[in-house]
């Protein structure tokens, strides 16, 4: 790896408490997958985002923040560790 690709790694413990679990859970256990994301939107336009393990279907809720947060970490990290979400 480059220099330039380095300095666009996301160190996982500058992600908030939500995210880190789920890097955790998908990079560090033995599921070790890109998992799924799912929306549920009202008609008002608030959503709810969840991202599901394929390896064991644990489902964790997250908000907007959050998952933008994990996309764009997943978008730095997530090929070198095939991990993340999928985008």
């Amino acid at each position: 790896m480059n220099d330039r690709n380095l300095s666009a790694l996301i160190d996982v413990n500058t992600l908030g408490a939500n995210v880190q679990e789920i890097v955790a859970h998908l990079c560090t256990g033995d599921c070790h997958a890109y998992g799924s994301v799912l929306q549920w939107c009202e008609t008002r336009g608030d959503c709810v985002y969840a991202v599901v393990c394929p390896g064991c279907s644990r489902q964790f809720l997250i908000d907007e923040d959050d998952l933008a947060e994990l996309e764009r970490w997943t978008e730095a990290n997530g090929h070198a560790l095939v991990c993340g979400v999928q985008l």
